[in-house]
């Protein structure tokens, strides 16, 4: 039986998800690997090559991968099927617009969740807003919807990781039963802060700014889902 620790970071892009996937592969025995095909415009679904090579080559070594993937009944089978423990990674929706602005100025406009036009660069923020509350944020809700049917997982913020990453990765490690010492995470933690880790702004409450109309936008699309709680992701 193989009795390996393979953790799935399934992450809202823009929560701080280099930075603890980059924790957890310091932790003794761990490294980072990928379990997607590409990236890019691709959408990231796990594939099942991927994940058999690593079965086969990376027998040395527990594992940590960092996706955009949603929840689905695939996912479900190759997370059964080749034992990954996922770690859902989630933030304040309302911050997340504002770190998406930022994003396309200062890294890319290319990634899975929506196509992105070349001059948004050029855009004042209120129209910047506007395309990424209309166009961007519905992958947002499938992301979170679709997770909200996984009941194994474990949870965690992107405030709360910013605010105590010890605690953070405390809370995985004893969820998913990896024996580390809290000197362990502790080191893990020191060596995280050392690397580039793409770490943004990371101050809460920047999406308090947005215009009312991208707020109220965004607001509305939770009417569609009736018994979830969207206040885990900011939305009152």
């Amino acid at each position: 039986m193989d009795d390996r620790h393979k953790i799935l970071v399934a992450c809202m892009p823009k929560s701080g998800s280099t930075y603890l996937a980059t924790v957890i592969s310091n932790l003794p025995d761990f490294r980072v690997t990928s379990w997607v095909p590409g990236y890019g415009r691709r959408e990231q679904e796990l594939c099942f090559n991927r994940l058999q090579t690593d079965d086969a080559l990376l027998t040395d070594h527990n594992l940590v991968a960092q996706h955009h993937v949603r929840y689905s009944e695939v996912t479900e089978k190759y997370m059964k099927e080749f034992n990954l423990k996922p770690v859902v990674l989630i933030r304040n929706i309302y911050d997340v617009v504002a770190s998406l602005i930022d994003h396309h100025k200062s890294e890319s406009i290319v990634y899975p969740m929506a196509f992105v036009p070349k001059d948004i660069v050029k855009w004042d923020v209120n129209r910047a807003a506007k395309f990424v509350a209309s166009m961007v944020m519905p992958w947002y809700f499938n992301f979170f919807v679709s997770w909200h049917n996984c009941s194994d997982k474990v949870q965690v913020s992107y405030e709360e990781l910013i605010k105590d990453p010890l605690k953070v990765v405390q809370i995985i490690c004893k969820e998913w039963h990896i024996k580390v010492s809290e000197k362990d995470v502790a080191n893990a933690v020191d060596r995280a802060g050392t690397m580039h880790t793409r770490k943004n702004v990371g101050i809460a409450g920047r999406g308090n700014k947005l215009p009312e109309e991208c707020r109220n936008h965004i607001k509305e699309l939770t009417a569609y889902y009736s018994g979830i709680d969207f206040s885990e992701i900011g939305i009152s």
